[in-house]
């Protein structure tokens, strides 16, 4: 059992430079951008920035610095250690 929740799931390449596309499975893109030091297929990396941008959300990655690399993340899953996230309020799961 892994003690890591998912917070977004990545698309696709945005633009040349190594941006991300990104599915998100939490509220906004400033609950992801909070995370610093996030898990990309169990490999730590750190997280620069998440952005809203239209219907989705935008983010880079430290070390993925072209559309190549980029790519090659499509489909894998941005998780983030369950500690590291806030208490649930009443009613949230």
């Amino acid at each position: 059992m892994t003690n890591r929740i998912a917070l977004a799931a990545i698309g696709g390449a945005h633009g040349i430079r190594g941006e991300l596309r990104l599915k998100l499975f939490t509220d906004s893109a400033d609950n992801l951008a909070r995370h610093k030091s996030v898990f990309v297929n169990g490999r730590a990396m750190q997280l620069q920035s998440a952005k809203a941008s239209g219907k989705t959300t935008i983010a880079r990655l430290a070390g993925v610095n072209d559309r190549s690399a980029a790519e090659a993340l499509r489909g894998s899953l941005i998780e983030v250690d369950r500690g590291g996230l806030p208490p649930l309020g009443e009613g949230e799961y």
